[in-house]
């Protein structure tokens, strides 16, 4: 008998892997298509309060949802633009940061050789070229453009998202009436990351804010468009800073010297963690109950399927896997604890929208 069950989970715990082979292959064959039904659809989440809002303060919701709409399409226009325009103008200058790091290397080989240091090989390695990190940028912001550039469509969905929201909480209770865990759990899901997203959006443009006037005091080429990047990367957990920090850093020190630079890199990390660390534990909480481990594999497995799009709605995302489709079952309910950031004693169940965990201010 006991054999017979051991049995019976080794061909369930294949079974399940072969499934989920399965949905991820199907998830990367078809990412052109998820990536806006994606990204409309957590844009509705985030906007979707903001609707509310102004119908608790009497605006029709016909005038609500078209002024959500039409800021929506400005600021997706306007970001879409500037970043091609900013594309543009940095392809032209690339040349003229090749020549400059070619000259900072060949001055650092000449003072190590002075020093007595062999250092022409290390100039010589193919991996050791600072001018691929641009190259890397391009490409990473052309890719993003491409995912994004698809305004129609996305819009399109985002349209219809928007509209149907006010109807879909409804038809969602009585669709779950009976199963009110299940419905208290997508309820969680839905307003937790709603909030997330709103505040990490008006503290990442405060951080950008202050960083663009950094930059410009300092003198630093293209400080809007750092500063564009260091608000989009901040949707990106762990990486996502680092990753903002080093194109302004590298500019930094091929046009200003070391001394500024070093000034910048300081600047930009205390504003960053001045936000990270000071402000968005007071209105974010325990934030979305994920250990750091499993966000930084979240943003590596969700921008592998989805491309840039995924690395942006990694955490999202996984909150998703982890409450709707790990927690409601006893034989996932482990995995999804082992996920969490809390104790092993803490509930799997989440509190309440109201609760400090998810909003505290």
């Amino acid at each position: 008998m006991a054999a017979s069950l051991e049995k019976r989970g080794i061909v369930t715990l294949l079974l399940g892997l072969a499934s989920l082979v399965l949905v991820v292959a199907g998830l990367r064959a078809v990412s052109d298509l998820m990536s806006p039904i994606l990204l409309s659809l957590f844009v509705a989440m985030i906007t979707s309060p903001l609707m509310q809002w102004l119908k608790a303060r009497g605006v029709p919701s016909w005038l609500a949802y078209t002024l959500v709409l039409l800021g929506v399409i400005a600021v997706g226009l306007v970001l879409i633009l500037f970043l091609a325009a900013s594309l543009a103008q940095l392809s032209a200058e690339l040349p003229t940061y090749r020549n400059l790091i070619d000259q900072q290397l060949t001055e650092l080989v000449q003072w190590l050789d002075g020093k007595g240091i062999q250092a022409q090989d290390i100039k010589e390695l193919e991996w050791f070229q600072p001018g691929r990190i641009l190259q890397a940028l391009l490409y990473f912001i052309s890719a993003l453009l491409g995912t994004v550039s698809n305004v129609g469509f996305t819009l399109l969905i985002f349209i219809y998202m928007l509209a149907s929201a006010p109807n879909f909480s409804s038809r969602l209770r009585y669709g779950l009436a009976t199963d009110p865990p299940m419905l208290a759990r997508f309820r969680h899901f839905s307003s937790s990351i709603s909030t997330y997203l709103l505040i990490k959006s008006w503290l990442g443009a405060l951080t950008a804010l202050l960083q663009i006037l950094l930059m410009g005091f300092l003198g630093i080429n293209f400080a809007v468009l750092w500063g564009v990047f260091s608000f989009l990367f901040n949707f990106i957990p762990n990486v996502g800073f680092y990753i903002s920090l080093i194109p302004p850093l590298l500019i930094a020190l091929l046009t200003l010297g070391w001394a500024k630079a070093i000034i910048f890199a300081v600047g930009y990390t205390l504003i960053n963690n001045f936000f990270d660390i000071a402000i968005a534990p007071r209105y974010l909480g325990k934030g979305l109950d994920l250990s750091t481990i499993v966000t930084f594999l979240a943003v590596v497995f969700w921008a592998w399927i989805l491309g840039p799009i995924g690395a942006f709605l990694a955490l999202p995302l996984t909150v998703m896997v982890k409450t709707l489709l790990l927690e409601p079952f006893p034989e996932t309910q482990l995995l999804a604890q082992l996920m969490g950031s809390g104790s092993p004693g803490d509930p799997l169940v989440p509190p309440t929208v109201e609760s400090e965990d998810v909003v505290a201010g």
